[in-house]
């Protein structure tokens, strides 16, 4: 069977017209926008969670809840970037305010997770606490969605500074973020 090719579904060029990948990202661009922003964020978690479980071995809660959360959300930002928000360029204060807000409020609001988790129940295990950050987390998520797609990553956010004439920004239909000009 050497060269057979195993094809599973139905190619994306023979798809129904309104089926097609490109048709349902014109036609829905914030449902495909909050799909991928669930898978990024998805995945953020489980990095969250698996850095915070490795560093809990050596560290107490708080420092390794920081730690992960200080380089989950830094690269959660950039991949959300690229793949969430088409790439599109920012203002790099904008993106830094964003990474430095979100950092501030997850440290607040799992720290006063991981507290409560402790009056609730006696001595909880790493893994009780990293399940109660990770449902935590998937609730703040949707308010970073919201600053990410509205402020940080908006038809808007390169431009701050300068006027830019209207065909160099991004607008939402064709592709997520598409360019015309």
């Amino acid at each position: 069977m050497a060269g057979a090719a195993l094809h599973v579904g139905v190619p994306p060029d023979e798809l129904p017209g309104r089926w097609r990948p490109s048709a349902v990202r014109e036609r829905h661009p914030l449902l495909v926008q909050v799909l991928r922003y669930a898978v990024v964020g998805g995945l953020g978690t489980l990095v969250n969670a698996a850095i915070f479980l490795l560093l809990r071995t050596w560290w107490d809660t708080v420092p390794a809840n920081l730690t992960a959360l200080v380089l989950s959300t830094v690269v959660s930002t950039e991949v959300n970037r690229r793949f969430t928000f088409g790439g599109v360029e920012v203002h790099r204060l904008r993106s830094h305010v964003q990474s430095g807000g979100t950092v501030l409020f997850y440290a607040f609001y799992s720290s006063a997770v991981l507290m409560l988790l402790a009056e609730v129940i006696d001595s909880p295990t790493a893994w009780e606490q990293t399940l109660a950050v990770a449902v935590a987390s998937v609730l703040g998520g949707l308010g970073r969605f919201l600053v990410l797609r509205y402020w940080v990553f908006g038809p808007d956010s390169h431009h701050e500074d300068q006027e830019s004439p209207p065909s160099a920004l991004p607008v939402l239909h064709g592709h997520l973020l598409h360019r015309h000009g």
